[in-house]
């Protein structure tokens, strides 16, 4: 299937789905006859999700060590100017 005949599902959907299987730890397989979605769409949005989720907390993860070397940088910097 080409990317023009993919169907749209709407985001609510997407997220109850991906909450029933992270959250509620429920087979793929099943959650994705509930909602009559195939699987391999299931399988897809939750992947997204994982990979989503990862880099969000990467970022996080940079910008605390970003923020830690700034704070040892001030805190050298204000022990300069305290001598």
């Amino acid at each position: 299937m080409n990317m023009s005949n993919a169907r749209q599902y709407p985001v609510e959907l997407q997220r109850q789905v991906i909450d029933e299987v992270k959250n509620h730890n429920r087979l793929l397989s099943d959650v994705a006859k509930q909602y009559g979605v195939s699987a391999k769409t299931v399988y897809q949005w939750v992947r997204s999700n994982d990979l989503r989720q990862m880099r969000s907390k990467s970022a996080i993860v940079s910008e605390i060590a970003h923020l830690q070397q700034k704070i040892t940088q001030l805190s050298q910097q204000l022990h300069t100017m305290a001598s």
